[in-house]
């Protein structure tokens, strides 16, 4: 996968895959912004996911069901006429906002990064099965580039510079505590007459 999009009515979502992150694209008729967010930031694993339901058709969708039971049970003293006309027409409001309400319903994924910036998406869109697929692919991604950022043991480097990415692909689940120790290990040998060597 080198590219995932989603669409949602008149917004739209896209992530390109580069070597070293992702172009993130959201946007509508009124706005939009692009942003590369590199796979140091990414944290795969930190999902969120929420419902949210537009407040204003929300409460819209109250008042005018409160406005047809009213009028629907006899309460207001009105004349026949007007009473029928208010009946029909908050009635037809109210499955109306009440639709509306429904359909706005957004159904929402975030992903965390370092900085705390959440990037967004439309849950389940275009189907549980392509966001399964994206999500492995970023972490696929994301945990690939890392290793091969900080998992390599180099000679020419300080000994504490490097036993802080390991501890770095560690805390981010990019390693396993077996790989961790094999990498120190190898770490200590290389360095097996560096004073100071902690591990």
């Amino acid at each position: 996968m080198e590219e995932f999009k989603q669409k949602r009515f008149f917004n739209s979502k896209r992530v390109e895959f580069e070597s070293d992150g992702i172009t993130y694209y959201s946007g509508n008729f009124l706005n939009a912004k692009e942003i590369f967010i590199p796979f140091d930031e990414i944290i795969p694993d930190a999902i969120t996911r929420e419902t949210k339901t537009s407040r204003l058709f929300l409460w819209i969708t109250i008042a005018l069901g409160l406005i047809f039971s009213l009028t629907f049970f006899e309460i207001f003293r009105i004349p026949f006429g007007i009473y029928m006309v208010l009946t029909f027409f908050s009635g037809l409001l109210f499955v109306f906002f009440l639709l509306l309400t429904i359909l706005s319903r957004k159904y929402m994924m975030y992903i965390t990064t370092l900085s705390g910036y959440l990037i967004d998406f439309y849950d389940k869109n275009p189907n549980k099965e392509a966001i399964t697929e994206f999500l492995e692919t970023l972490k696929t991604r994301t945990f690939t580039f890392l290793k091969e950022k900080y998992a390599v043991i180099d000679i020419d480097l300080p000994v504490e510079k490097q036993i802080e990415n390991l501890n770095f692909l560690k805390d981010r689940n990019v390693i396993t505590e077996k790989e961790y120790e094999a990498l120190k290990e190898k770490l200590k040998n290389i360095n097996i007459d560096v004073k100071g060597f902690k591990y």
